[in-house]
């Protein structure tokens, strides 16, 4: 089996699916966003450097510019040719987390149907249609500087390709036949979580609640000021309500949102800037009794995984914001979130 991985989450996810199907010899292909994320997949896999077939840097994917547009066009030249490999050629069944990537558009297009895929749910992407155009401005650019190579950069609904799709709530697009739960892997991911981070009873257990900052300005959708706001109107919350919390960054955080959220730090209020732990660890050895994010997976499985209750900073006033800053559908993903986490996921107004 060929696994597709491209985060820490998603070889979490790899590694449960390769420990409860008894796969033998898996093959990688690890999409590269950063050193430190690409260290912490490595980790996580325990992958021998021999099974690591093929490693693609997402940095020389962009096409906003013409340069950028020249590279990448180049880059994809080379990975068609790496995916000529005899082994590439060979192998059965490919494990993939997100279908949307270029190198997943790629194998597609050289194989088709020659293979068997299998696709694990990439988190909350996979739960909003509606706002699949976020990737616009790259297929934009790709018409103006990719020409025949711009197929690989737009978005295309291709749950019907997957034998099998693994995900935490069915989608309408999903067929049933092929419909497996994401909660089929939850004993084999909690052991695959203990046995990567050697995890030690109790370390978190006297915080009520994990927040986990986002990338909002970083990516330019909102101002840092604006974003800050909204941890530190959470935090008040917090405080009113006597609960003690844990702040963890992004790990694409930017100096100036560093400084910002150490300064909200109180006897009741912990900074903890540790990008090798990841959450999902420090649920499993805390007593959380939130989790809280903006859309961030962890507090999709939070509930489901580790008996603890995700919330979204999602307000109202943030889709507005979002929706003119972003000219994006954010009422749907609010629509969307209340539909399929109802029960379990809840949104701070």
């Amino acid at each position: 089996m060929l696994i597709i991985v491209g985060s820490p989450w998603q070889a979490l996810l790899a590694k449960s699916y390769i420990l409860k199907e008894n796969i033998t010899d898996p093959q990688y292909v690890i999409e590269k966003s950063s050193p430190k994320s690409y260290a912490e997949i490595v980790k996580i896999l325990n992958a021998e450097e021999t099974a690591i077939r093929l490693i693609v840097e997402w940095g020389q994917l962009s096409v906003l510019s013409r340069a950028k547009a020249a590279s990448a066009s180049a880059y994809i030249d080379f990975i068609i040719e790496s995916l000529k490999h005899e082994y590439f050629k060979k192998v059965e069944t490919i494990l993939v987390f997100s279908e949307q990537t270029v190198l997943f558009k790629v194998i597609y297009d050289l194989f088709g149907d020659r293979k068997i895929y299998i696709k694990s749910e990439d988190g909350i992407l996979d739960y909003l249609p509606g706002i699949r155009g976020h990737g616009l401005l790259k297929l934009m650019a790709g018409y103006l500087f990719l020409r025949s190579k711009v197929k690989y950069y737009g978005y295309k609904n291709s749950y019907h390709i997957f034998n099998k799709v693994i995900m935490s709530c069915r989608v309408e697009e999903v067929d049933p036949k092929g419909y497996v739960p994401l909660s089929y892997l939850k004993t084999a991911f909690l052991t695959v979580l203990k046995d990567a981070y050697q995890i030690t009873a109790d370390t978190f257990k006297d915080k009520d609640v994990l927040l986990l900052c986002q990338s909002l300005s970083e990516d330019k959708v909102v101002s840092l000021q604006e974003e800050m706001r909204l941890y530190e109107k959470f935090i008040q919350r917090c405080n009113e309500l006597e609960l003690s919390v844990i702040i963890k960054p992004h790990p694409r955080s930017c100096a100036e949102k560093i400084e910002a959220l150490s300064k909200l730090t109180s006897d009741k209020v912990v900074f903890f800037e540790d990008y090798g732990l990841p959450a999902e660890y420090m649920l499993l050895t805390g007593r959380f009794k939130e989790v809280v994010g903006i859309y961030s997976n962890t507090i999709i499985y939070a509930n489901e995984f580790f008996g603890v209750k995700g919330i979204s900073l999602l307000t109202p006033g943030m889709i507005g914001l979002l929706e003119r800053k972003e000219k994006k559908k954010f009422t749907y993903i609010y629509a969307q979130l209340r539909k399929y986490f109802s029960d379990e996921y809840t949104v701070f107004e």
